[in-house]
C-alpha cells in the first residue's frame, strides 16, 4: 500500500507536518508549476508522474484543491481510496463566489503578496489563528508562483467533477466551521470535525491523525 498525500491551493507539505500516521509508506506531492492555459487533465496527468501505478493499493489523501486533484487522479489511474479533508467532492459544494472567479476574471487579480499582506484581516476566521500559523501559512503561499496560484484559483472556479472509470472509494473529512467550503454546503461528509476549520488538518492535527489511521489501517 502507498499513501500519498495532497496539499491544498497556496500549500506545501507543511501542512501535513503535525498529523501521525502509522504507515512507513506515504509521500508528498507538492505542486508543479503549470503551463500557460493548461487544463487540469492535462496538469494532472504531469502531476501524477510521480506515482508508480503498480500492483500495490494506492490512496490518496487530498487537503481543499488537492481533493480536486486527487479525483481528477482517479479518472485516470486506479485508486484504491480518496480520504477528502476539507475538500469538495462536485460543483455543488463549491460557494457562488468562487465559480464567478473565472467567468469575472477575478482569478488574475490574486496574488500571494496581497494574501501574505491581508492575512492579519481574515486569518483570525479562516481558522488561522495564531502568529505561528500566520507565519506558516504566508511561507507557504509565498514559495508558491502568481502563475500557479492564479492558474489554480480558474481551475477551482471552473471545476466539474470528472467521470471516474475506477471503482474508487471515497471518505470525506470535513470541519463544522470551514469558511472556505462551508459545511452547509457539503453533501453527506462522512465525518464532521467538531469546530474544525480549513485548516484542521494542522491545527486539529491530532483528531484527524486518529480518523485517517482508521480508515488507512
Amino acid at each position: 500500500m502507498k499513501v500519498f498525500l495532497i496539499p491544498g491551493l497556496g500549500f506545501d507539505n507543511r501542512i501535513f507536518d503535525k498529523l501521525n500516521l502509522h504507515i512507513s509508506a506515504f509521500q508528498f506531492l507538492n505542486w508543479i508549476e503549470p503551463k500557460a492555459d493548461e487544463l487540469i487533465r492535462d496538469y494532472t496527468i504531469r502531476f501524477s508522474d510521480r506515482i508508480n501505478f503498480d500492483d500495490e493499493e494506492i490512496i490518496l489523501i487530498g487537503h481543499s484543491f488537492g481533493g480536486m486533484i486527487a479525483q481528477e487522479i482517479s479518472a485516470l489511474k486506479p485508486i484504491t481510496k480518496i480520504i477528502l479533508i476539507s475538500s469538495v467532492k462536485s460543483r455543488e459544494e463549491i460557494p457562488f463566489h468562487f465559480r464567478t472567479l473565472e467567468p469575472l476574471h477575478l482569478h488574475k487579480l490574486f496574488s500571494k503578496e496581497l494574501t501574505v499582506k491581508t492575512i492579519k484581516l481574515w486569518g483570525a476566521s479562516h481558522g488561522y489563528q495564531s502568529k505561528e500559523i500566520q507565519n506558516l501559512v504566508k511561507d507557504m503561499v509565498n514559495s508558491q508562483t502568481n502563475n500557479y496560484l492564479q492558474w489554480a484559483l480558474k481551475q477551482l472556479s471552473i471545476w466539474e467533477k470528472p467521470q471516474v472509470n475506477y471503482d474508487t472509494e471515497l471518505f470525506q473529512i470535513h470541519g463544522e466551521l470551514d469558511k472556505t467550503f462551508p459545511l452547509k454546503l457539503i453533501e453527506e461528509p462522512d465525518v464532521v470535525i467538531d469546530q474544525g476549520s480549513h485548516f484542521m488538518v494542522y491545527n486539529k492535527s491530532k483528531e484527524i491523525s486518529k480518523i485517517l489511521n482508521a480508515i488507512i489501517l
